[in-house]
């Protein structure tokens, strides 16, 4: 069985990954709390005194609802290839989220 271009090896399928910008990120901690996975934490950071979010990777889902929530900016959600997601598949999700759609 050959892994198909989703797939990591073992079968398994590779998902996106989210990325927090640094500059961008004021450690206000709204993706923490709506994280279903729990993976984010703010870690201290010298660029503000709040800290910065950091996302543990291999137990982030790529569900994006940090990105949809975090009113900075600072949480891009890139695809499996490594390409950006639009951003205006964040508004289209958070309609859905809150049940607008």
């Amino acid at each position: 069985m050959t892994a198909t271009p989703r797939e990591g090896a073992g079968g398994q399928k590779k998902r996106g990954v989210a990325r927090v910008t640094a500059d961008l990120c004021t450690g206000c901690g709204i993706c923490v709390k709506s994280c279903p996975t729990s993976c984010i934490t703010i870690i201290e950071s010298e660029l503000n005194f709040n800290g910065i979010a950091h996302i543990e990777s291999q137990r982030c889902t790529a569900c994006n609802i940090c990105a949809v929530d975090c009113p900075w900016l600072a949480i891009e959600m890139f695809n499996p290839d490594g390409s950006r997601r639009d951003p205006s598949e964040y508004a289209k999700q958070a309609k859905r989220l809150r049940g607008y759609q």
